[in-house]
C-alpha cells in the first residue's frame, strides 16, 4: 500500500475535528466538536468516518535527524 501525505488535505484544518473518508483520499466533514464532524460528512453520504483531531501543526513530531555529541 503506498503511504498518503495527509498533510496535503487536511493542512487548512487547524481547530476542531476533521472527518475523512474512510479511504484517506478526501476531507468530508469537520466541526469543533466529533459529532459535528461526523454529522457533515453524513450528509455527504458518508456514514462512517475516520475521524481525527486538527492540530495548529502538523509538522513530523521526531526529527529527521539526530546527532549524538
Amino acid at each position: 500500500m503506498k503511504p498518503i501525505d495527509l498533510s496535503k488535505i487536511i493542512s487548512q484544518y487547524k481547530t476542531g475535528w476533521i472527518a475523512l473518508k474512510p479511504d484517506y483520499s478526501s476531507v468530508v466533514g469537520s466541526g469543533k466538536t466529533p459529532k459535528q464532524a461526523v454529522e457533515a460528512a453524513r450528509t455527504k453520504g458518508i456514514g462512517s468516518p475516520v475521524l481525527m483531531r486538527a492540530a495548529k501543526s502538523y509538522a513530523p513530531i521526531a526529527p529527521s535527524e539526530i546527532s549524538l555529541l
